[in-house]
Formats: structure tokens, sequence, C-alpha cells
């Protein structure tokens, strides 16, 4: 039997920030049923964004999105209207939260604090708002080759078998190049404390009580309504191992960045990682059957239609520049 076609939605999708000019992303949803995702999007529509409640401009389609040059302030509420013939109108609001008022130190982890010789220690220190309700998210950026180059091993013969030590002596590259380097999200944090939120934990309480989070670690303030959060967590910087095989530096993480979500970006968010957490270990496909996932519910806060309208602040630190005294 058909999936029924049911009625067809605007989906709206924009993320504000202080230090990007804002865009909005304007779809429609496709029937059940359908493979693919080329969401048909929409180009006729009439936008109105607000800033405590003044006209502030209308985003001007460009290249399937629209964009208005204008940067969010911290502290403001920003609205959004979008009309288009057909459809009721769509209205979103969200309040851009400040940066979070957060400090960190780097030490290195001589003391095997998390029994990982690999594992460092950064000391996080934030002080809440107590007039603001959001969450803290703590993700990280490091550069990796992008063409990793391939450790040549020593070889021994035995038994007339060619067989491999275990130490490695040289790297070996594509015709003697060097290897690229791109940046990545970095989720490799560990910790024993308890106020990161746990549910994208993927060990948790079975390492002396040691938690590995994915993706990004989660700090509710509601715990700690204008007080201050601290607490220890282990990076896996495996600089020691790439001293040793002669790799590059710039592959160690780099940066903590320490983000401030207001409520509606804080439930979308955590709905969109619980939503990748339900489909791991089974396919990279879009489409392909999951027969353990579990079925998420993504947060919208859109009335009229679905998607997002939400806001963030951030605060980035260079890892090297906040060494432990």
């Amino acid at each position: 039997m058909p999936f029924p076609e049911g009625k067809e939605q605007l989906v709206l999708n924009s993320i504000l920030h202080p230090d990007s000019t804002i865009k909005v992303s304007l779809t429609k949803t496709l029937p059940l049923g359908t493979t693919g995702s080329g969401f048909p999007v929409v180009d006729n529509a009439e936008i109105r964004l607000y800033e405590d409640d003044l006209l502030v401009g209308m985003p001007a389609y460009q290249d399937s999105i629209y964009i208005l040059e204008y940067l969010p302030k911290a502290g403001k509420e920003y609205s959004i209207e979008v009309e288009v013939p057909g459809f009721a109108t769509l209205k979103a609001s969200d309040v851009v939260p400040n940066k979070a008022d957060a400090s960190i130190c780097f030490e290195e982890d001589t003391l095997g604090r998390y029994n990982f010789s690999a594992f460092d220690i950064l000391h996080v220190n934030i002080v809440d708002k107590a007039d603001e309700e959001n969450a803290y998210w703590i993700d990280g950026l490091r550069t990796i080759p992008e063409h990793p180059c391939r450790f040549k091993p020593d070889s021994i013969v035995r038994d007339g078998l060619e067989r491999y030590v275990i130490e490695f002596d040289t790297i070996v590259c594509p015709s003697g190049e060097e290897p690229t380097f791109i940046m990545i999200k970095h989720s490799g944090f560990v910790t024993y404390s308890e106020v990161p939120d746990r549910f994208n934990a993927s060990i948790d309480n079975l390492w002396d009580g040691v938690s590995s989070f994915r993706y990004y670690m989660r700090i509710e303030d509601s715990q700690h309504d204008g007080g201050l959060i601290s607490f220890d967590m282990g990076i896996d910087n495996f600089d020691d191992y790439l001293t040793k095989y002669q790799a590059i530096h710039d592959s160690l993480l780099q940066q903590i960045n320490v983000k401030s979500a207001s409520q509606h970006y804080d439930r979308y968010l955590k709905s969109s990682i619980s939503h990748l957490l339900s489909r791991d270990n089974y396919a990279d496909e879009d489409f392909d059957f999951y027969p353990f996932a579990e079925i998420v519910q993504s947060y919208s806060n859109v009335e009229n239609g679905t998607g997002i309208f939400a806001a963030y602040n951030s605060t980035t630190f260079e890892i090297g520049d906040y060494p432990c005294q």
C-alpha cells in the first residue's frame, strides 16, 4: 500500500550567530516514501526580519538561499516572517545569547589520570549567566592529513614468509609529496565529571567512571543557575605517537569552542545528534534501512511549517595559548 501523500509544508532553516550574515534556507517537503534528498527550493518568498520588533531588512534570494547582509547582536530578539503564495505565513523567533563566560587551561597528563597515555587534560570553567536559560556545547577543531601518508614498516623474513615488525621508521607519501591538511571537528573528549549531559556518552561507567562523548559535550545550565561550572576532561592528543613516527604536529587538537546555545538551538542540536547516534554503526547511505535505529523527532520552532530558526554565540580558545601555571 502506498504512503499517503500528506500535506506539503514549507521548511525554514536559519541559524543566527553574531559573526555571520543572516542566511535563510527555504524549501518544500517531499511526499512520504520519496527517495533522494532533492527538496524543492522556494525562490518566490517575501521574508521580513525583525530585531526587537523593528524591521531590519528583507533577505534577498541568491543562489538557492536568502541572504541579508546584517550581523545579529547578542542579547537581541529576532523574529522572522515568510510569505509564500499558497501557504500560511511562517513565523519564528529567538534571542541571540551572549558569549559564554568561559576559561580553560591545558596540561599534559603525566599522571595517567584517564588510564590512556595519549590523553591530556583540559580544565574548563564557565560562569553561568543567571538571566539566561541556555546550554553550553563544547567541541574542538584539529587538522589531519587530507591524504594521509602511510607508514612503511620494517620487515623481516621468518619461515620463508615476510612479516612486519611493530616499529615504523619512515613515512611514504605518493610521489614524494607532502600531505595536505584539513580542519575537522573533534569529538574525542572523556571525563570523570558528572557535570556533562550523558545523552551522547558512548562509553559510560565502564572505565572506572570515565565517559566518552560523541560529537559534542553538552553542559546543562539549569543545575548551575548563576554559579560556576567547573570540570576536567581528557583530550586525545597523540603527541608522542606523532613524534615517534615523524608526522607533522599540526595534526594535534588546536582549538576548543564553547558555544552558548539558546533553548531553541539547544533542543534542535540535541535532537539532531540523537538522530545521528541512532544511525551509527549501520550504514552511511541516507536511505538505507536501519533495523535498530530509534525514530527521533527533529525539534522545530517554526509556526505553520517546519525547520528551525535559532541562535547561538561562541568563544574559541587556541589551546597552546592557555597552559596551566
